[in-house]
């Protein structure tokens, strides 16, 4: 290819906008790090929609005093909560790729462009994903996380199972904007495993491009993590409900319905661990709730 081809081909992809939906609440200590590290990227196609959902800090105050055109900022009049929150943030996006990146985690500035470039080369391609970093409040690393092996297209039985592990995937997935309109952006009924519902939705239905080679996002842990604002007992739960619903529907394909028996067998081991973590906690109603949950399952 001539250089004059890899202009051309550079200008083409660059014309594709992303938006970069950041749903916020009580985020001052964190989100001018989060906005800073998406205006850093290298690609510069992308607008950036911030949805507020009544922060009581100085959140608005810093997002304010940013001054870059494209930066969208929406406030909700009361708190709606986070899922919702989140689909505020995607419906308003306008770029033909879209990602959700929370208001305390971060882009590298190359993420964009690997996920764009890899969405315009493959078309049949759904949606982007990567390994991400670990980091602390203080943004030490603390750990690099990979959920596949390999870089490149991942085949659509490995990524479904993958996902049905409901283990997450990690900050900043990018999807093409008309998938999301097309399987319903983030389940609100789904709880707080309501992003684990999404991928395997998707994952259901498109193939994945994943990134191993390289943690192109970090992912902040904190003690204000959304992740612990849920129980085990709830996440327990919404796990059921999540993977019950995958398997009800009658468009997924023959060759992922064969797996039922095996997600729901690994969903049980995986119960065991919440169930130790109750007990940990002295919690014994929710123990037995759970193990009335989990004696359901390997029953049906």
């Amino acid at each position: 290819m001539t250089q004059t081809h890899k202009h051309v081909d550079a200008d083409k992809m660059m014309q594709k906008k992303v938006s970069v939906c950041i749903p916020s609440y009580n985020a001052a200590r964190f989100i001018g790090k989060t906005i800073q590290s998406v205006l850093d990227s290298e690609y510069r196609n992308f607008e950036i929609i911030i949805s507020d959902d009544a922060s009581t800090d100085e959140t608005a105050k810093i997002i304010e005093s940013l001054h870059d055109s494209r930066i969208r900022f929406y406030q909700n009049k009361r708190n709606e909560g986070p899922v919702r929150n989140w689909n505020r943030a995607i419906t308003k996006a306008v770029g033909e790729y879209v990602s959700l990146l929370n208001h305390d985690d971060l882009y590298s500035p190359f993420w964009l462009t690997f996920a764009v470039r890899h969405l315009e080369k493959n078309p049949h391609i759904g949606w982007v994903a990567t390994a991400f970093c670990i980091i602390d409040a203080t943004g030490k690393s603390l750990q690099r996380i990979s959920h596949f092996r390999m870089t490149g297209e991942i085949p659509k039985e490995v990524a479904f199972l993958e996902m049905a592990k409901l283990d997450g995937l990690g900050p900043g997935f990018v999807a093409r904007r008309k998938i999301l309109e097309e399987v319903g952006y983030y389940d609100e009924d789904a709880g707080p495993s309501a992003d684990n519902d999404l991928y395997l939705r998707l994952a259901a239905r498109y193939p994945l491009y994943y990134c191993a080679g390289y943690p192109h996002t970090s992912w902040r842990l904190h003690q204000h993590n959304l992740s612990h604002r849920w129980g085990w007992l709830e996440q327990g739960r919404n796990g059921v409900r999540i993977i019950e619903k995958i398997f009800s529907d009658p468009c997924l394909p023959p060759e992922l319905a064969q797996y039922k028996n095996v997600i729901f067998e690994n969903f049980v081991y995986k119960g065991k661990e919440y169930d130790e973590k109750i007990l940990r906690h002295r919690d014994e109603k929710a123990y037995r709730e759970l193990l009335v949950i989990l004696e359901r399952i390997k029953e049906g």
